[in-house]
């Protein structure tokens, strides 16, 4: 019988450092908001209500902004469709150009959007997400 005494595992990889963090000065931390912002965003009534979506937000001190999301696993099962979802919200906050605002945002999914499949999905969220990001960009300008 043949004993094995070093492990199979490779060493751990490095932590990867994002783009944004490897960009801010040495000792300056990472970018803190302020404690409770999700809490406080809860708390709010939502900004812009769509048929899938409401979104609430509060401005902040200074940009950058940050979107934060609402998925639930109720309403989405598979860690994909979760996902996909996300990879696309996120692309539309982008293209609204409200990243570069200073706004929290909270984007909570409320019912499950009838869809066809995937891409299908992926149209719906879009298109509802795009006008719920220009309407809040208007209101926001407003201010």
């Amino acid at each position: 019988m043949a004993v094995v005494t070093s492990s199979a595992r490779a060493a751990p990889k490095a932590a990867s450092v994002s783009p944004s963090e490897s960009a801010r000065p040495a000792g300056a931390g990472p970018a803190r908001l302020p404690r409770g912002t999700v809490a406080a965003l809860l708390r709010t009534r939502p900004g812009v209500r769509g048929e899938h979506f409401s979104l609430h937000w509060r401005v902040l001190d200074g940009p950058p902004g940050v979107l934060f999301m609402a998925i639930p696993k109720r309403l989405l099962a598979r860690a994909v469709d979760r996902n996909a979802v996300r990879r696309v919200a996120r692309e539309a906050w982008r293209a609204a150009d409200v990243a570069r605002a200073p706004v929290a945002a909270l984007l909570r999914m409320t019912v499950l959007p009838p869809a066809r499949g995937a891409r299908h999905r992926k149209a719906l969220v879009r298109a509802e997400l795009d006008e719920a990001f220009r309407a809040m960009s208007r209101r926001l300008a407003g201010r």
